[in-house]
């Protein structure tokens, strides 16, 4: 295990979680509100699990990523985002077709850039989206949870071989332990637009979806113009899906040029703020 640094102090802490031998809670570091995992187990598994997640962390700096403030021995801390996930508005009803497209455009950019540093996330799910201020536009998508992550520039994946993923929004190749495929995550956001736009994922059986003794999907949700788009990027066989996320971010600016919305901006870079772009549509 490489070296790291002892644990920061963290006042006013409030304990909010416990799972998997990993605590989460909020309080306040070097003056700022924070959020922080903090390392119970001394499990060779769970150890080496999260200090993968602060090795991945640590290498994203994007506006629609919730950044790694400090790595310690035992810590993750994050910046504190109030506003709650992409699941918990969900549960309130279905989004629009505006609303469903700026956030699913907010986790495309963000994917984009872990893309870009080679890593897959692999775990792209509402659960894994937060909401800065509960509003669902681009500006406010953050993109947080790196435990199941894949990056190909990391000695050691932790996680070859395994099924480890969420069934309802997991790709089949993934449920099969394929790591480090990009189209992995396209197929989890074409998932995430079909529950944002439905209320539910597309497929009731998940795993008889996954292990291919089930074909029945709900029927697509949401504005027509949305739907090759999304039946597209959820397709069993990798190869007819988008094939990287450009491909996936350029229709979904088609699409919404046909329903009439405004033009979306181009988060690209990997200081805020967000800025509209001509070529967006393009790209």
């Amino acid at each position: 295990m490489f070296s790291l640094p002892a644990p920061v102090p963290i006042a006013d802490l409030e304990v909010t979680t416990y799972r998997s031998g990993v605590e989460g809670g909020h309080g306040v570091w070097q003056g700022q509100q924070v959020y922080v995992k903090t390392l119970l187990s001394d499990d060779p598994d769970r150890v080496a699990m999260f200090h993968h997640e602060g090795a991945v962390a640590a290498r994203l700096a994007h506006p629609l990523v919730t950044p790694l403030l400090a790595h310690t021995s035992s810590q993750l801390v994050f910046p504190l985002q109030r506003g709650g996930t992409l699941r918990d508005l969900v549960r309130c009803g279905p989004l629009d077709a505006d609303a469903a497209s700026q956030v699913t455009w907010g986790v495309l950019q963000a994917v984009a850039h872990l893309h870009r540093r080679g890593v897959t996330h692999h775990d792209l799910k509402p659960e894994n989206v937060l909401l800065v201020g509960g509003e669902p536009r681009v500006g406010a998508v953050r993109l947080i949870d790196f435990g199941m992550s894949h990056a190909v520039d990391l000695p050691l994946d932790i996680h070859s071989g395994t099924r480890m993923g969420t069934p309802q929004f997991m790709a089949p190749e993934q449920f099969q332990g394929v790591r480090g495929d990009p189209r992995s995550d396209l197929y989890s956001v074409g998932v995430l637009l079909f529950d944002c736009l439905a209320g539910h994922p597309p497929y009731a059986d998940a795993l008889g979806w996954l292990v291919g003794i089930s074909e029945e999907r709900a029927a697509a949700p949401g504005p027509a113009a949305l739907h090759p788009l999304m039946l597209r990027a959820i397709q069993r066989d990798r190869d007819r899906r988008p094939q990287n996320v450009q491909q996936m971010i350029a229709a979904l600016a088609l699409a919404r040029r046909q329903l009439d919305l405004p033009e979306l901006p181009d988060c690209s870079a990997a200081l805020p703020p967000c800025s509209p772009s001509p070529a967006s549509g393009d790209a």
